[in-house]
């Protein structure tokens, strides 16, 4: 019998794997950089949590499923909805602001297609507890060094969800039909916008983008009682302007879940096709008072690391590493119990060092090109004769020299040119 994966999954073989870590180790690494802490959420949640505030989008493509008791469940298909119950239920009594970053699997019964899976990766952070200009800047700040340091650049646009339903409140439109036009914004359907919008004002601030002269030109033209967002988002504008970000604000930009309420950003990737969104986020000051508690302030955002992996695969991006620093191999059955004790000695006295051991017994010939097949920096070879003398010969595979080394001087030997 043949066994098939389902649609949508992929198996990560050890080479997707290095791409995968290569990633997901350089935004983790920007995320601590800024002070922020790693939690996990549950593959599983109950179907009510995402039912809440996810937007129609995500709701139609969630896997869900009964359990044994009846109860309705769903695997995740975002984290920002776990988090923030994770917050309302274990971390509300400590110090803020919280500074939260994940990386974890997440899952959405979508159509599969290039850069678009039912099993996808995301890395995203959470910011909760304050409010301010600050906060909103550091969270985009944080995206953006983030994408610089993994050596990626896009195009960062800024807008906020709150001025345009504000805008949209004021034209007479309930949640339900700012929902819709929120949702069209989303997806670049501007032909639909226009159908359901007879608003002057909205029309025209959808139209707006550029820099930060854009924040003037829009509060000249909206109504006063939306004026105190304008402001806000002014302020975090030219924070960001003092750190060099790049960006462009533009207001024909909306998300498509329904609980981000102010600032919202996303980034996409030259060279993707349709899927070259590699980064979305904003803030939601509402959503956590819908689980548990008091309403807190958040901001955060997402990246898809299955993107990242394309994007840096598309600019060639060389994601080859050293699989091994040192491979131990034995000339002759004599020789391979002092092979084996000396790799696991190597191991416990070199931390860090990456050692393997030919356990295969093959001919000198195959195994040093196995060694050299593993991108291995050494072989280290017990020759019948150099043992019997309490040696072993280390061959250096980069140069091709190779030495005599005594075996109680290996240890040193090997990590005195230890890699970094």
């Amino acid at each position: 019998m043949v066994f098939e994966r389902p649609r949508g999954v992929r198996d990560f073989t050890p080479e997707n794997m290095r791409r995968h870590l290569a990633v997901s180790d350089s935004l983790e690494k920007t995320f601590a950089s800024f002070g922020y802490d790693m939690v996990r959420t549950p593959t599983f949640e109950f179907l009510s949590l995402f039912e809440a505030k996810s937007g129609e989008d995500i709701k139609e493509h969630l896997y869900v499923f009964e359990d044994k008791g009846g109860r309705s469940i769903c695997l995740r298909p975002e984290a920002t909805a776990s988090v923030a119950r994770m917050y309302g239920s274990e971390l509300r009594t400590h110090p803020k602001p919280l500074r939260l970053y994940y990386i974890e699997p997440m899952f959405r019964y979508e159509q599969p297609q290039k850069g678009r899976y039912r099993e996808f990766w995301q890395a995203g952070v959470e910011l909760i507890g304050v409010k301010n200009p600050y906060s909103d800047a550091e969270v985009i700040l944080l995206a953006y060094e983030s994408l610089r340091n993994l050596g990626l650049t896009g195009k960062l646009r800024i807008s906020h969800i709150g001025v345009l339903r504000g805008l949209l409140s004021e034209a007479g439109f309930d949640e339900t039909r700012q929902n819709k036009v929120v949702h069209a914004l989303d997806k670049g359907d501007l032909k639909s916008v226009e159908e359901m919008i007879v608003d002057k004002v909205f029309s025209e601030v959808i139209k707006l983008t550029g820099g930060i002269e854009v924040c003037e030109k829009l509060e000249s033209i909206i109504p006063d009682n939306l004026k105190s967002l304008v402001n806000e988002f002014t302020k975090t504008i030219q924070v960001l302007e003092k750190t060099g970000v790049e960006y462009v604000v533009d207001f024909s930009m909306a998300r498509g879940l329904d609980y981000y309420t102010g600032i919202i950003f996303d980034i996409k990737a030259e060279g993707l096709g349709a899927q070259n969104q590699i980064c979305g986020g904003g803030r939601y000051d509402n959503l956590i008072g819908l689980f548990e508690g008091p309403e807190t302030p958040a901001i955060g955002f997402a990246f898809g690391i299955d993107r990242l992996v394309e994007a840096l695969t598309e600019k060639g991006y060389d994601f080859e590493m050293k699989c091994c620093d040192v491979f131990v191999l034995s000339v002759g059955d004599s020789t391979r119990e002092g092979a084996f004790s000396t790799a696991a000695d190597l191991r416990r006295k070199c931390p860090g060092l990456e050692v393997r051991f030919d356990i295969s017994g093959s001919k000198i010939g195959k195994a040093l090109q196995q060694a050299s097949d593993l991108k291995a920096r050494y072989a280290v070879i017990f020759g019948e004769k150099e043992f019997s003398q309490g040696n072993v010969v280390v061959k250096d595979l980069d140069s091709e020299e190779q030495e005599t080394i005594s075996l109680d001087d290996l240890t040193k030997y090997l990590s005195d040119r230890a890699p970094d």
